[in-house]
């Protein structure tokens, strides 16, 4: 999403009542200036740091950053939450005495917040001069962007005890059919990252980060939402041990997210019919799974293909078969692949042209490498 100027409304400044000043005088502030001038400015050339600092200038205009991104709509809002998630890369990163003070003023928080996180790590988006990092505030706008609290969205069934598993037949939608239209998948997505992190909560929620997926899932149809849930089910890093393995869970996850396009999770469903993990193992589904990943253009999934063929595992061993998967996976930079060719290198001198041609390449970039 590209970086956008923050919108206020054309008439936002249209009740200023300062006073002009008289000839020879500096203007007492910026209140002083038309307000169709502000208002150009402003819509022209003012970024969020610009509209953070000038919420100190003048106490009428404390909340213009909320109401920038109010009036700016969903993409105003996530570039705003953005910038208070990850930082100003223009800035070195502390601020000092009454900058605390100012920034207070400029975001809204109260003096309870004065343990905030002010550190800068560098801003994913745009320049964004003055607006410090405040992680709280971030997860305030996500939220908002979400459709409605988190802590609203209705319980999966089956689900009521914490840390139990979710299936994505679980899900119960909410009644009020406005939150499926307002609901947003990357707000959703980004909340649940920091709803497993604790970033810009009093703790880690891993099971409002599982709400938050789920809620993308069904009312946005993400698939990204049910990769994600499959990889927390399957690897505990996902979570940083917050929510246990379930395997079953990850495997209705990667299927729901395989059956909808998502390529690595084809993949990973492969993995798991082959592994016989979450599921009864069956060579057959695994290949179909593998040959789907490998033509929607999965690398590594080219060689399990190849594999597959190798060793007859849910289909006839063919060698030539094997050898043409395996000359795919070495073309998109598989190093299984290599292998595969030269264990087959008899079989693959018929079948792929210049093969040795291939093998000698990438054992002269394996030498030049060391």
């Amino acid at each position: 999403m590209a970086t956008r100027t923050p919108t206020l409304p054309p008439l936002y400044f249209s009740s200023n009542d300062g006073a002009t000043p008289r000839e020879g005088e500096a203007p007492p502030s910026l209140q002083t200036l038309p307000p169709e001038l502000l208002h150009a400015c402003l819509a022209r050339y003012a970024d969020w740091g610009d509209l953070a600092r000038l919420a100190c200038v003048q106490s009428k205009w404390k909340d213009i950053v909320d109401d920038a991104a109010t009036f700016g709509g969903r993409d105003a809002a996530w570039e705003l939450s953005m910038c208070l998630l990850h930082g100003d890369n223009k800035h070195d990163g502390r601020m000092q005495g009454g900058e605390v003070k100012q920034r207070r003023r400029a975001t809204g928080e109260g003096e309870e917040d004065s343990e905030a996180n002010d550190d800068c790590d560098g801003a994913r988006r745009g320049n964004n001069r003055g607006l410090q990092r405040n992680e709280k505030l971030a997860v305030k706008y996500l939220t908002r962007l979400c459709g409605l609290e988190v802590d609203a969205f209705r319980r999966p069934r089956n689900s009521q005890a914490v840390g139990t598993s979710v299936l994505p037949g679980d899900y119960e939608h909410c009644s009020n059919g406005r939150v499926a239209t307002e609901a947003d998948e990357a707000a959703l997505l980004e909340l649940a990252s920091c709803y497993l992190s604790g970033t810009g909560l009093p703790r880690p929620d891993p099971d409002g980060a599982v709400l938050c997926l789920t809620s993308a899932y069904h009312m946005t149809k993400s698939v990204e939402s049910a990769h994600k849930l499959a990889l927390i089910y399957e690897y505990p890093a996902q979570s940083n041990g917050l929510i246990p393995i379930d395997v079953v869970a990850a495997f209705e996850w990667f299927k729901a997210a395989a059956l909808n396009g998502h390529v690595t999770s084809m993949a990973e469903l492969a993995l798991c019919y082959e592994l016989g993990c979450g599921v009864d193992r069956s060579d057959e589904e695994a290949l179909d799974w593998y040959t789907r990943a490998a033509n929607a253009g999965h690398s590594a999934a080219h060689y399990s293909v190849g594999e597959h063929f190798e060793e007859a595992r849910g289909v006839m061993m063919d060698h030539e078969e094997a050898c043409l998967w395996y000359y795919r996976a070495a073309v998109l930079g598989e190093e299984d692949g290599i292998g595969g060719l030269r264990r087959l290198a008899d079989v693959a001198r018929r079948v792929v042209p210049r093969v040795d041609e291939v093998l000698s390449n990438h054992a002269l970039g394996a030498g030049r490498a060391q």
